[in-house]
């Protein structure tokens, strides 16, 4: 599983426990890493839950409660309307493609200038000495 679906998935799994707690369901157990981890079967390693953690911690998609994380209005808009990591990367993607289509097309349009510059030329030349 990809970085930007890992990521996806702890904040979706941090949306869901806020929606539980809105139900007025108890949650009974402390909303760690770990827990997140063992609950959607991620598989992390320690560094990696950490080196996660962190990551959304400084996009300020989430904050630390004590031990729990939490999810912030920041990071419910961040999946909830602009469709989380997975579609970041996916947009950047096409980007960049769109950039290397454009800049390839720039080559071509280079090439057809000089022929259509040459071609001018050439007319003159003949319309001159004819």
């Amino acid at each position: 599983m990809a970085r930007s679906e890992k990521l996806d998935q702890i904040l979706y799994i941090l949306l869901w426990v806020e929606k539980e707690e809105l139900d007025s369901k108890k949650i009974s157990k402390k909303i760690t890493m770990p827990f997140i981890n063992s609950a959607i079967g991620l598989e992390l390693v320690p560094w990696e839950m950490k080196s996660l953690q962190n990551e959304l911690i400084e996009e300020e998609y989430v904050i630390l409660e004590g031990i729990e994380l939490r999810i912030t209005p920041k990071g419910r808009k961040f999946i909830t309307r602009e469709q989380g990591f997975k579609y970041l990367d996916k947009k950047n993607s096409q980007e960049q493609i769109i950039i290397d289509k454009t800049i390839e097309k720039f080559k071509y349009d280079k090439i057809s200038f000089c022929f259509s510059i040459i071609a001018i030329i050439i007319s003159l030349i003949s319309l001159w000495l004819g």
